[in-house]
């Protein structure tokens, strides 16, 4: 009676691994795209470190002072080292001749005018008021370091975008549709970052950074530990034909990832869909058909997209589960032996 007993026993937990083996849904009950629609928006649902377009400060208060790069004119009539064109340094200096250095930080155009003049007063018992001075070009300088071609310091507009400015410097040293960058910027004591890739692969940003002069700038690689708690992103795994990161996109649907990544490749197995999403208490499998629109899920940032790409037809399911079933009698013919 107890060799029967454990023999049923061993049945009924073989049965119940195997149906467990073969189950395919979903570990938690999940949002469908379609409720998400009838119902409200879905917004990025990550909390990022990087500047959204509100904290890009714009400067506004600097507008009418002079900054490092404006270029000046210098002319008197009876001193040719009074006759030049003269552009403030990085570091906010004006550097003219016979050793006159004025700190410019701060200052209106017409207290530079005064400080010059009052500066050459020495050098002429009269006639200082012959010294002219005006101002030539609104230029900015700006250092731009790190992920470009060439590397140093520029002269750009006050409004000029992102993109002109590592033009200027060469270029991208690397690829955006690989690798995630980010643009770390220094003005005016200030620093903040910003995301190239929503910069320029959406409409992320509706304006540049305003250049206030002696800014810097510093383009580098996102690290791939730093990506979860910066950047919101999907990853799509397996079943296409480019896998890999794509930016998030509030609302898209899975299709626009799918389509993000090259689209799908032939003979999917549809009906094995996943989603692999961080929950409270870690990873959980969202399983679903994409054939089937209500059951795809609405898609979150640093969501993981995997599809089957091995189709199994009827006939492969079925010796899949005869193999299960002859591998579990033979267990139980060993275990009876064994009793």
């Amino acid at each position: 009676m107890d060799r029967r007993l454990h023999i049923i026993l061993v049945f009924g937990m073989l049965l119940s691994l195997l149906g467990c083996a073969s189950s395919n849904k979903s570990d938690v009950a999940y949002q469908k795209y379609n409720q998400l629609m009838r119902s409200e928006k879905l917004g990025s649902g990550t909390k990022s470190n990087l500047a959204t377009p509100d904290d890009i400060p714009t400067f506004v208060q600097l507008k009418g002072l002079v900054a490092p790069g404006h270029l000046y004119t210098l002319y008197h009539p009876s001193d040719d080292k009074l006759r030049g064109k003269f552009r403030t340094g990085f570091d906010g200096v004006l550097r003219l001749p016979y050793k006159v250095t004025i700190n410019a930080t701060g200052m209106s155009f017409q207290k530079l005018k005064e400080a010059v003049s009052k500066r050459y007063q020495k050098f002429f018992q009269r006639g200082v008021k012959n010294v002219r001075f005006s101002l030539s070009r609104r230029d900015y300088w700006v250092e731009v370091r790190g992920l470009v071609k060439k590397s140093g310091r520029y002269l750009v507009k006050r409004n000029d975008s992102i993109d002109k400015v590592i033009d200027q410097a060469g270029g991208l040293k690397g690829d955006l549709s690989k690798d995630f960058f980010v643009a770390a910027l220094r003005q005016q004591g200030k620093k903040y970052s910003i995301s190239l890739n929503q910069y320029f692969q959406s409409n992320f940003f509706g304006k540049s950074p305003t250049w206030t002069g002696g800014d810097t700038l510093f383009i580098t690689r996102m690290d791939e530990g730093a990506n979860s708690g910066e950047l919101p992103f999907v990853t799509v795994l397996g079943g296409v034909l480019q896998p890999g990161k794509t930016l998030f996109q509030s609302n898209a649907s899975l299709f626009y990832y799918l389509s993000k990544t090259g689209g799908t490749i032939s003979n999917i197995d549809y009906d094995e869909s996943y989603v692999i999403r961080r929950g409270p208490n870690g990873l959980v499998k969202l399983h679903f058909d994409i054939t089937k629109m209500e059951s795809i899920p609405a898609i979150y940032p640093n969501d993981v997209i995997f599809l089957n790409a091995e189709k199994k037809t009827f006939w492969d399911k079925f010796w899949e589960r005869t193999l299960q079933v002859a591998s579990l009698i033979s267990t139980i013919a060993v275990l009876i032996i064994a009793l």
